[in-house]
């Protein structure tokens, strides 16, 4: 039996350091668009394949192409 705890982790993917910390979580959405949390579930921003550009939490153009794993520096 699938549970709905499995069906919304199908499209987490959990961002760990070296040490196996949890430091962030990607989420698919079912448009392509990607969300990015920090390890708290604190919302840092977003990236949108149609437009290929990434935003961070304010709205503000982050750069061309998929950059969310570099939000993790800039908000630790």
């Amino acid at each position: 039996m699938i549970k709905l705890k499995d069906i919304l982790l199908e499209n987490i993917q959990l961002i760990r350091d070296r040490k196996g910390k949890l430091i962030g979580m990607i989420e698919t959405h079912g448009s392509g668009k990607q969300t990015f949390r920090g390890p708290t579930g604190k919302f840092l921003g977003w990236y949108d394949p149609h437009l290929d550009t990434t935003r961070d939490h304010t709205g503000t153009v982050v750069g061309k192409g998929n950059l969310l794993t570099s939000l993790i520096t800039i908000y630790k």
